[in-house]
């Protein structure tokens, strides 16, 4: 029986994000919380924006694992610091210190590269046993002499056999309130130059059973559900039956979401299925409305298929959020044709991200010689942080923003209802405020961007340096 006490944290950013209205967890910590208490650990996870307290009580924990995005890398690197000056071995995992290790061990201990429901069990068994780490597969680490070491590739996980993620492990979670995010697939059959999913889980789609999810639908089926999966209806007969087991088996949420493809919607059977098991929106990565960007971006749909994908979703009153990328090589312009686009078209709520170049895509290669920064915190889509080809990084930020703004009206969310589609107008209203409040909080990095950034103003450790005022000197 393993002897250590493990905690598992996400980090979670306190800034607005196009996310901030969500409040759900990603299912990462919870699942590999879940795999450590079958081999037996005690295990603490950790999903919530922390209290002080709660960081406090970090350093009672024999391990501490770390998990983060690009846009949360800044507060993992600052609760792992302070962790390590406290002698608490950390470990940090997720998708940027998986093309980022060398600069992720400069922070921690261990850096899990990829997928950990393996390497991490494997990880601290040679931790408690205080022997080298060097035959687990898929991890980087410094040995005593100071060097990096990368221990080799390890094998994608059999998904189907992982446990459900078990949220209950967080002290703020009971099986009353347990988050409404259901993930049923890892990978996702298209390779889209500005994702990094097919390069953490691969293309080839692995799903769990759909007794399995079923099983984590029955918890929360009086919620409104996500399902987390990339692209949920990629694979649209195992979709399809799916659905069919969720009516047979009485495990209909009260409404739910999804990510799915253009293509998607042409397939009126899967359509119909979604609409009876009160599917409210869908997610759609329709990135651009100019042909010859769909094509730089690897999407497989045309332009003439994006109408008829909305028109679809109406016919079954399935709403659209419609994902939109402005890329480096596209005028400032292009904000504003993506909205007269979404106007037009009837899309029920938007987002116009510029295109970031997150570590482990063809984006961040092929953009290496025009990012303006490496300020990790702007990484989250709303920030330009890539030198366009056409404008300055300050025009095309504006752009973005007013062409936001001009969807986001107030005359445009107080309007936007339509028969059974009236949740438009929360939605948009809810666009609105977060927009004026992203705009609010922006207000230095738009000024840098029309000034042009100082070495000082990207200064990666400095950008939070107050967040963990609570643990260090100001508590002394």
């Amino acid at each position: 029986m393993p002897h250590l006490k493990v905690a598992l944290v996400e980090a979670i950013s306190k800034s607005t994000h196009v996310y901030s209205r969500t409040y759900l967890p990603r299912a990462g910590v919870a699942t590999l919380g879940a795999v450590l208490k079958k081999l037996g650990y005690a295990c603490d996870i950790f999903i919530h924006l922390m209290s002080a307290e709660e960081e406090k009580q970090l350093e009672t924990y024999d391990v501490v694992g770390i998990g983060s995005l690009s846009s949360t890398i800044e507060e993992a690197y600052l609760l792992a610091d302070h962790l390590k000056s406290k002698k608490i071995p950390v470990v940090m995992g997720g998708p940027h210190v998986t093309f980022m290790p060398e600069e992720a061990i400069a922070h921690c201990d261990f850096v899990v590269l990829g997928e950990g429901e393996r390497a991490l069990p494997e990880l601290l068994a040679a931790i408690e046993n205080k022997i080298s780490p060097e035959s687990v597969k898929g991890i980087v680490f410094k040995r005593p002499d100071g060097t990096v070491h990368y221990t080799g590739p390890s094998d994608f996980v059999d998904y189907k056999s992982l446990p459900s993620p078990d949220f209950t492990l967080s002290p703020h979670v009971t099986p009353g309130n347990i988050p409404p995010m259901i993930t049923t697939s890892r990978g996702c059959p298209h390779d889209c130059s500005f994702c990094s999913v097919t390069s953490v889980f691969g293309r080839k789609y692995r799903f769990k059973s759909n007794e399995q999810v079923i099983s984590e639908l029955q918890a929360v089926k009086h919620r409104s559900v996500c399902f987390g999966d990339d692209n949920f209806c990629a694979n649209s007969v195992r979709t399809k039956k799916l659905l069919r087991e969720m009516i047979k088996a009485d495990a209909v949420p009260l409404r739910w979401s999804a990510q799915m493809c253009v293509e998607a919607a042409s397939d009126k059977e899967l359509l119909a299925l979604m609409a009876e098991t009160r599917c409210r929106i869908v997610y759609v990565g329709v990135e651009s409305v100019d042909p010859a960007t769909l094509k730089k971006y690897g999407k497989a749909h045309q332009v003439d298929a994006i109408k008829q994908c909305v028109d679809n979703l109406h016919q079954y009153n399935i709403g659209i959020h419609g994902m939109f990328v402005v890329d480096s090589s596209d005028k400032a312009e292009a904000a504003q044709n993506i909205v007269d686009y979404a106007i037009k078209a009837d899309i029920d709520t938007i987002q116009i991200f510029s295109i970031t170049p997150f570590p482990g895509t063809r984006t961040f290669t092929e953009n290496k010689n025009r990012i303006i920064h490496q300020q990790w915190s702007t990484y989250d889509g709303m920030h330009v942080v890539v030198a366009p080809d056409k404008c300055t990084a300050y025009d095309m930020q504006m752009a973005i923003v007013n062409q936001m703004n001009r969807f986001y009206s107030l005359k445009r969310a107080l309007t936007a209802y339509k028969r059974n589609r009236g949740w438009r107008v929360k939605y948009r209203l809810g666009g609105h405020i977060l927009m004026r409040r992203w705009v609010k909080e922006n207000k230095i990095y738009i000024e840098n961007l029309r000034s042009g950034f100082q070495e000082s103003d990207t200064d990666i450790k400095g950008t939070h340096a107050a967040a963990y005022a609570p643990l260090g000197a100001a508590t002394k």
